[in-house]
């Protein structure tokens, strides 16, 4: 039986209290994380298309409700519900401000369509000036960074806005360091070969209103929600069918040489190539300068050609109508997020051979379209972009099956684990670490 998805857009139009606007929502599309592996994790951004018959929300209209009061830079949130479910509270699908209203006259009514950005815009906004860093783990950092008075965001005393591996990587130490907070968190999360976005959705919980800063370490585990996708044909009990899915095959993520700047005084260019690779397709060389010094920037190179010096078959893509879904598996798709674990069957017409494949969502798009305007009931087409769980960390330490690594894939520093600052249950590091 398909799902009923109740959801719910609020924004607080007084700066504290969220008022629900559900009732004039035409049409919510958002999307946030990042289209292709490779890619930087950019600003996630929500989109919501209003009546506007009542002239409710006329901006800087005085005989409106809400369009003569402060609008740029309020907060906008999208959550969800499933009717019939388990979770005790709401998914938050969104959590933004702001950023610009249009108005679009018509005969008898209007339609406004705000849009509203994540926490990534104000990071671009604020400045690094003349700071010196000691030598430290990446995270440590990127959360040093964050405390600044010239960027303070989230709020440091609300973790639960954050969530910040430590990092398995050192960045040397720095000084006169001058950037936008964006441009050098960045950079540190390409030195750790990691993750740095704002993750909306989630498990939810009374306090997850979704919009978490997060930083994930080099091969962080996947969160495992469980969520198996199908295409009809080769429908398990217990899987979600797909809508689309889109596969690549080719150059896209084919590298097999580097050139590798560490930051050590003086600088010094690291190269290496795989060999075999290019006699077969030509040199092909991926550019970076990290934070890091001398081994573990030549350690970066080594593991990045080791995982892109051969094209693979990928899955890019999977939409699902999440609201076609069974109750349990809607819940299950709408707490997806980047760094959630996902399995893949698809039989290609004509084959007898089913693809059996683990992913990683990397970016998610949600199309949300009224379905039921009494109940607030939803048609959504969830989007996940993903990349293959093996080319990018799905590894639990102690599994008997995740745990194993190809020798090719761990340089001396690999650490799986990850660590929150602050939290009392994840912050205790291993000795391997917190003596070295």
């Amino acid at each position: 039986m398909a799902a009923t998805v109740a959801v719910t857009v609020e924004v607080a139009f007084d700066g504290t209290t969220f008022v629900d606007i559900t009732q004039y929502v035409r049409h919510v599309g958002l999307t946030y994380g990042r289209q292709r592996l490779l890619d930087e994790f950019g600003a996630g951004s929500c989109s919501i298309e209003v009546e506007n018959r009542t002239n409710w929300i006329t901006p800087g209209h005085s005989d409106s409700t809400y369009g003569n009061t402060q609008l740029i830079d309020r907060e906008v949130r999208v959550s969800s519900a499933v009717t019939g479910g388990s979770d005790s509270y709401a998914t938050y699908l969104w959590r933004g401000r702001i950023s610009d209203l249009n108005y679009l006259a018509e005969q008898d009514t209007s339609t406004v369509y705000i849009s509203s950005v994540d926490g990534f815009d104000r990071l671009a906004k604020a400045s690094i000036y003349d700071q010196t860093f000691a030598e430290s783990y990446t995270g440590i950092l990127v959360d040093a960074i964050l405390d600044l008075v010239t960027v303070n965001y989230p709020n440091g005393t609300s973790p639960v806005d954050r969530d910040i591996d430590f990092g398995a990587i050192k960045a040397v130490a720095a000084t006169g360091v001058t950037a936008t907070a964006i441009d050098y968190i960045q950079q540190l999360a390409r030195t750790e070969n990691g993750r740095f976005l704002v993750n909306h959705a989630g498990t939810p919980s009374s306090t997850n209103k979704g919009g978490v800063l997060t930083f994930y370490a080099v091969n962080s585990p996947a969160d495992d929600h469980g969520v198996t996708i199908s295409d009809a044909k080769t429908l398990p009990a217990g899987s979600v069918e797909a809508r689309t899915l889109a596969m690549e095959w080719g150059s896209e993520l084919l590298y097999n040489s580097y050139e590798f700047k560490d930051s050590a005084s003086p600088v010094v260019t690291h190269t290496g190539n795989r060999s075999t690779s290019v006699s077969k397709y030509g040199e092909r060389v991926i550019k970076r300068t990290l934070l890091s010094g001398g081994t573990s920037t030549d350690e970066a190179g080594l593991y990045f050609v080791g995982l892109y010096d051969e094209p693979a078959l990928r899955v890019s893509s999977v939409a699902v109508d999440i609201d076609a879904a069974s109750a349990a598996d809607a819940e299950k798709l709408l707490h997806l997020h980047v760094m959630s674990g996902l399995d893949l069957f698809y039989l290609p017409p004509g084959s007898s051979t089913t693809l059996a494949t683990s992913l990683i969502v990397e970016g998610i798009s949600l199309d949300i379209t009224v379905r039921d305007m009494a109940t607030n009931a939803a048609r959504i087409v969830g989007t996940y972009s993903t990349s293959s769980a093996d080319l990018t960390g799905y590894w639990v330490l102690g599994d008997p099956v995740q745990s194993v690594l190809p020798t090719t894939l761990a340089p001396t520093w690999l650490d799986t684990s990850s660590w929150r600052l602050g939290d009392p249950d994840r912050s205790d590091l291993p000795a391997s670490l917190a003596s070295s």
